[in-house]
Order: structure tokens, then C-alpha cells, then sequence
């Protein structure tokens, strides 16, 4: 039974040593503070990023007491956007056209809240004015939209459709679409959606240093950013007071190789669409970790229109951590091979509660690497060699000369 008890006590001793050391196998470690909870909430800063593996999977969270060291689990949460088009039920109930234009009239059939329309149309290569008016009697009419331009442009150069009517949430009865022309637009019918939204929470990433360059009428921007962050958000401003409808690539720097006139990078599309008067131009895509990217706008046969500001930014990223015992704990990460961890946690969120308080996270220290001490050869010194080999030589002789005498 004693001995049973040591054996365990040995396992024990021995498992948290393994636990110790697997925190000296990282790179960086950053103290917790304000834990005051079982579950809790830890921003990522953005310095973190250029550090950690792409995936992430580098991060892990000890805690370290006079006892033992033990690891904390978390669930990595992506604050990133959720967007849902719900359709509505309804039915067309009048067309009809005038000097004004041609008028659509719908009614919504459980009188739901809306804010899209979009329209198809049987043609292409065309512009007009919308005026959208909304009535719960079709007796008195609001006006929700005017002058609310859509087109389309589809040649050898550009396919390119705005035709969804935009506005805020509205809940009556009775729609009317009004297309301010003399000509039959050809509307073949109609969506209509509430479109739900759940905003991302975005961090603003700093620009280091930006790059123009115009040649064979395409524009070329490259962009280096102070850190290596995911990104998720560009947004470009146009220094230009006419309408412009421009192809765009976004390509990001993906890795980069060492030549003999320095570093060149390697590039891959992270989206692509077009530039247009008639819209915000953001670009969302999925998060990527890069630190340089580059805008390629196709300026066609047009004088070439100037992006007079870029904005950049990436989706708050951070770890749900449960917290169970009293103790030291450290956030640490840097490490060139590491597996994503497997925590139970994983499988049940249901039941890990939302809102958790916040931690801080103090200063990033570099963890100090101990190497293992050279086991040192018996004698460094050859005169200690020599010195005992004398020795045995004498004991050798000592002996074969008593033999000999007494032979």
C-alpha cells in the first residue's frame, strides 16, 4: 500500500515538472490579471499576431501555484458579422405606367418589417431613378426612397448590377416602386427580404507605408501595415465627384522569398468586385493574417480615378476561458510547432455563458531558454591522464617484479 502511495506521488511529481516544462517550450508569455471569476474574456492585442502561428494554434494559457502547473481551457471567439436574408411573403397587386413612369405596387402579406427590394430585370445596360413609396391604405402614400439610381453595365470589360433598393426597416402594408422612365423598363419581378444584421466588432489596423503606381491603364496601391494582423475590412475612399464603375483585385502577401535583389512576395486574390459612385466600396471577406497587400484597379479607357484614403480593419479576436483553480496564469504563445488543442468545452458552448468579464494582460516577456548543461568528459586536462596511466603502470610493474621474486 505505501508503496503503491509513493508510485503515485512519483507520477504526480513527475507530471507537473512535464507541465512546467511545456511553458518554457513557448516563446512569449504575457501574467492575467483581475481574474475574479470562473469564466472569463481575454482580448487579443494586436501585437500578439506576428508572433502566434496563423491558426493560432500556439496559444495556450498554464497556471502556474506551488503545487502544480495546470493548463486552462478556452474557446477561440472571432467577433466577426452574421448576415441573413430573410424572404418575405407577398404579391404583386398593380403595374401600370405614365408620363412619371412605371409604377409596381406589392402588398406584404403578414405585414413584416422590410428593408430590401431587389428587382430583375429582362435587359441589360441601363440607368434609372427610383422613388419607393410605402402606405398602409393605398390611399395615403410616404415616400421611403427618391432619387435612388440603379444600372446595369455588362460589356467586354465589365459585368456590373445595382438593382436592390436599400432603406431602413419599415412595416406597412402596401409597397409602390415608381422607375422614373418613358421606356419599359422590362421588369420581370421582385425580392423582398428583411435583411438582418449582427455587426462584427473590428479593430483599426495602422498603415505603414503606402505605394501608387499607374502603368498601362492599371493602378497598382501596395500597402504594408505596421504588424502582421488578420485583416477582414477595406474600405477605399475616392478622391472623384463623377460616376466611376472600375473592376478591383485585392491580393494579399502570403509569403516571400529571399533573392538576390531582397525579399519578393508571393500573392493571392482575397476578393475582388468594383468600384462604383453608387456604393460604399467595402470590401468584407473572410479573417487572414498578412502584412502587406496590394489594390489592383483595372482604370480601363477612363482618366484614372484616386483612392485619397484606406481604411483597414480586422475582427476582434478572443479566447473564452474557464478558470479553476487558484493560481498564477500566463497567456503564452510562440511556438513552431504546436496542434490545436482539444478541450471539452469545445463541444458544449451552449453552456458557456455570454458577456464574461474582461482580464488584462501585462507586458509581453520573452521566456528565457535553459539548455540542457553538456555532460563534461571525466578528465579535460591531459596531465591527469597521463598522470593516472603512470600510476597504473607503476602497480603493474610492482606486481610482475613481486611475481618474478618469488619465482
Amino acid at each position: 500500500m505505501i508503496q503503491k502511495a509513493n508510485n503515485i506521488v512519483v507520477i504526480f511529481l513527475l507530471f507537473s515538472t512535464f507541465l512546467s516544462a511545456q511553458i518554457d517550450q513557448y516563446n512569449y508569455k504575457r501574467e492575467i490579471h483581475d481574474i475574479t471569476e470562473k469564466w472569463h474574456s481575454i482580448p487579443l492585442p494586436n501585437d500578439i499576431f506576428e508572433k502566434t502561428r496563423n491558426d493560432l494554434s500556439d496559444i495556450r494559457i498554464f497556471g502556474v501555484s506551488k503545487k502544480d502547473t495546470t493548463e486552462a481551457p478556452y474557446i477561440l471567439n472571432i467577433k466577426n458579422s452574421n448576415v441573413e436574408n430573410v424572404f418575405v411573403d407577398f404579391k404583386p397587386l398593380n403595374s401600370s405606367h405614365n408620363n412619371n413612369g412605371y409604377y409596381y405596387s406589392y402588398e406584404i402579406t403578414n405585414k413584416e418589417v422590410i428593408n430590401e427590394i431587389e428587382l430583375n430585370f429582362d435587359t441589360t445596360n441601363f440607368e434609372y431613378t427610383i422613388t419607393l413609396e410605402a402606405s398602409q391604405n393605398q390611399k395615403e402614400w410616404f415616400i421611403l426612397k427618391e432619387n435612388y439610381r440603379i444600372l446595369s453595365i455588362k460589356n467586354e470589360y465589365t459585368n456590373y448590377s445595382f438593382t436592390t433598393l436599400k432603406f431602413e426597416n419599415s412595416s406597412y402594408k402596401y409597397y409602390r416602386v415608381r422607375i422614373n422612365t418613358k421606356k419599359d423598363p422590362k421588369l420581370k419581378g421582385a425580392r423582398i427580404y428583411k435583411n438582418q444584421k449582427t455587426l462584427a466588432n473590428y479593430i483599426s489596423h495602422d498603415i505603414k507605408n503606402i505605394e501608387s503606381n499607374f502603368s498601362n491603364k492599371i493602378s497598382t496601391i501596395t500597402v504594408d501595415l505596421e504588424k502582421a494582423v488578420p485583416i477582414s475590412y477595406i474600405q477605399l475612399a475616392i478622391d472623384n465627384t463623377n460616376d466611376y464603375y472600375r473592376p478591383i483585385q485585392i491580393l494579399y502577401a502570403n509569403d516571400s522569398v529571399q533573392t538576390e535583389k531582397g525579399l519578393k512576395y508571393n500573392y493571392r486574390i482575397l476578393n475582388s468586385g468594383v468600384l462604383s459612385s453608387l456604393e460604399s466600396n467595402e470590401f468584407r471577406f473572410s479573417s487572414i493574417k498578412t502584412k502587406k497587400f496590394k489594390i489592383i484597379i483595372d482604370q480601363q479607357d477612363n482618366e484614372p480615378i484616386e483612392v485619397s484614403n484606406i481604411n483597414i480593419k480586422g475582427f476582434q479576436h478572443e479566447l473564452i476561458t474557464r478558470f479553476t483553480k487558484t493560481a498564477t496564469y500566463y497567456l503564452v504563445y510562440g511556438k513552431n510547432l504546436s496542434n490545436k488543442p482539444n478541450y471539452d468545452i469545445s463541444s458544449i458552448p451552449n453552456s458557456i455563458p455570454k458577456n464574461n468579464p474582461i482580464v488584462s494582460l501585462d507586458k509581453e516577456i520573452a521566456i528565457t531558454k535553459i539548455d540542457k548543461e553538456q555532460t563534461k568528459p571525466l578528465f579535460e586536462n591531459k596531465k591527469w591522464l597521463w598522470g593516472i596511466m603512470l600510476v597504473i603502470i607503476a602497480v603493474i610493474t610492482w606486481f610482475t617484479i613481486g611475481m618474478i621474486k618469488k619465482s
